[in-house]
């Protein structure tokens, strides 16, 4: 285990992205802000003419996605900067260039959609006849006319655009404070060495087999957090307030009809998670409870659920090792997507390794006309090989997307961004499950990451959607989001998803404030739904079903140019009923039977 976080200048190149592929130099971006900014002047000037007939309709549209295209560029070469050492105030100075000028176009472009909402059907359609070059836009103009009952006047959405970086402010403050001020401090790890307490080597920790160590460790976390909990709370607060207010403003019943009704997801699908989750919460009740009476714990807490059932089975990976078995492991997909994967490895997509400041966790972002960009915080756990494998998923759809798809349809609905990314795990899972078929402590330590992996993403994302549902619904009754209210009800959930095997923490708890994705919007919801599509398509390929392969490339390659019901109906998969969700559940409720069988 890393005794110390290296600097980032202490990382070998090889292990951090490219950001020369976006500009060659940081010329290059300063000369890319001049080149936006006379584009915005451009806007502006459209936007004081207004949209008269179709010719003026084309023009607005080219030019809205040429700058868009190019503004976000500006931001990936940014964010890639700044996410490499949050604390670096270089990074955060080319960031802050770049937000600027971002908003600045959003306030720009926000003449766009009233003006395409104030036209009729009628005039839409006439529009489109006279001029043809209007059709490759077609999906996107009737999509933002749809939202006409919610779109504001020109100068009330600019000014809203004009607001949004104070939006944005509760979201950014508490990611600074996660990624850059918390501090967990030192910890003395089982050979009584000093180390220091990161979310990675928490992550580690979380997988010791002592209680002991893992319940200090975890403690040692909740300590921070708890310190801070009153700023978290408020971030947090000020956020929800805000996307209720923005929904009121827009004429929507609730910040999650604003948040599902652009892609056209009915909120029953919302619902139905949530219900047909705590149907199956048995399930995972049971597991459980076979944990903690193969573990021997007298008492099992949340900070146990990972640790490996076979403790001798690790199945530590380097990220060379770990990229051999995410490209055998893909293979079924076939020769065309390992060659991207090759690429993607070959060519510094990703930022490998952790050091002081960078930004935590894992993610992916594409740069359109570039390619993706992945973050890693690698350790030589299995969990680091299953997030690259995961991370690879999004930079896989991004790849294929961007080669079928035109800039204004490659960025893919957040509703179905999940499901290549949890089909590769399962991928994964697999080719791990058949490479060491003869091995039974390692066979059921991957069966114990599959079931696991189903419990973070299923059952866990479905809590999260739940605890999120009630602090909006809350905040929209004027009830005050205290610390004190957020701990309570997320503490609750936590024990009615996990069931009476897991004990009570013998500590103050704020998991509530680690999660960052409750600042995505009701994104956390779509985990759940996306892995529980996931499964039934990876089953389909791995059993080698006709035209299986073929329908999922043709998935990866929709992006946006549907809405992501239709594409995933076009899949296989109809999200409108509860039986992908069930199916789900039975291939879980499997695994677990399988995985005591072997444990016996």
């Amino acid at each position: 285990m890393a005794k110390k976080q290296p600097t980032r200048a202490e990382v070998p190149v090889d292990l951090t992205w490219n950001v020369a592929d976006i500009f060659a130099t940081e010329t290059d971006f300063h000369d890319a802000i001049t080149a936006i900014k006379s584009q915005i002047e451009d806007i502006q000037k459209l936007a004081q003419k207004g949209i008269q007939n179709a010719h003026d309709l084309l023009a607005a549209t080219k030019l809205l996605y040429e700058s868009e295209e190019a503004v976000l560029k500006i931001y990936g070469y940014a964010a890639r900067v700044n996410d490499g050492d949050t604390a670096d105030p270089h990074g955060n100075d080319l960031l802050n260039q770049a937000l600027l000028v971002l908003n600045k176009w959003e306030a720009a472009v926000a003449f766009y959609d009233p003006a395409i909402t104030s036209l009729s059907a009628e005039q839409l359609d006439q529009f489109l006849k006279t001029e043809p070059a209007l059709k490759q836009y077609e999906f996107n103009l009737r999509r933002v006319q749809a939202q006409a009952a919610h779109t504001l006047t020109p100068s009330e959405e600019k000014l809203l655009a004009q607001l949004q970086p104070a939006i944005d402010d509760a979201a950014e403050i508490s990611a600074k404070l996660d990624d850059a001020d918390l501090d967990f401090g030192m910890i003395k790890d089982e050979n009584g060495e000093e180390v220091q307490l990161t979310n990675a080597t928490a992550s580690e920790f979380a997988l010791s087999p002592s209680q002991e160590m893992r319940m200090k460790a975890s403690r040692q976390v909740a300590k921070a957090y708890r310190s801070m909990r009153n700023t978290f709370a408020a971030t947090l607060r000020s956020h929800v307030h805000a996307q209720n207010i923005m929904a009121e403003i827009r004429h929507f019943k609730s910040a999650r009809e604003m948040n599902l009704s652009d892609q056209k997801i009915p909120e029953t699908v919302y619902d139905t998670l949530i219900e047909t989750t705590h149907e199956h919460l048995d399930l995972m009740h049971e597991y459980y409870a076979f944990r903690k009476s193969f573990l021997g714990l007298k008492d099992m807490y949340q900070f146990d659920r990972h640790v490996p059932l076979v403790a001798d089975a690790k199945l530590s990976l380097s990220f060379e090792e770990g990229k051999k078995a995410t490209m055998a492991a893909l293979a079924p997909l076939g020769k065309d997507y390992q060659a991207h994967l090759q690429t993607e490895f070959d060519q510094r997509w990703i930022d490998v390794a952790e050091n002081k400041g960078k930004r935590s966790g894992g993610y992916e972002d594409d740069v359109y006309g570039v390619h993706p960009y992945i973050l890693l915080n690698w350790n030589d756990i299995y969990d680091s090989t299953s997030t690259l494998a995961h991370e690879s998923g999004h930079a896989l759809q991004s790849v294929y997307t961007d080669q079928a798809q035109p800039f204004w349809y490659s960025q893919y609905p957040i509703f179905i961004a999940e499901i290549a990314s949890t089909l590769n795990e399962s991928l994964l899972n697999h080719y791990m499950l058949e490479k060491h078929a003869d091995d039974p402590q390692i066979k059921a330590f991957i069966l114990t990451q599959d079931v696991d992996n189903f419990i973070g993403t299923v059952y866990r994302q479905t809590l999260f959607a739940e605890f999120e549902h009630f602090i909006y619904t809350e905040d929209a009754k004027g009830t005050t989001l205290t610390p004190d209210l957020m701990a309570q009800k997320f503490n609750g959930l936590f024990k009615t998803y996990n069931g009476a095997a897991v004990s009570d923490l013998p500590w103050k708890d704020d998991t509530w404030a680690q999660i960052p994705h409750f600042y995505y919007d009701y994104y956390v919801y779509q985990y759940a739904t996306s892995k529980a599509i996931a499964t039934a398509l990876a089953d389909d390929i791995i059993n080698q079903k006709p035209g299986a392969v073929e329908r999922y490339k043709e998935f990866l390659s929709a992006g946006a140019s549907d809405y992501p019901v239709e594409i995933v109906k076009r899949a296989g998969i109809d999200v409108t009923k509860r039986d992908y969700l069930d199916q789900a559940f039975v291939d879980f409720g499997d695994k677990v039977k399988e995985l005591k069988e072997l444990l016996k």
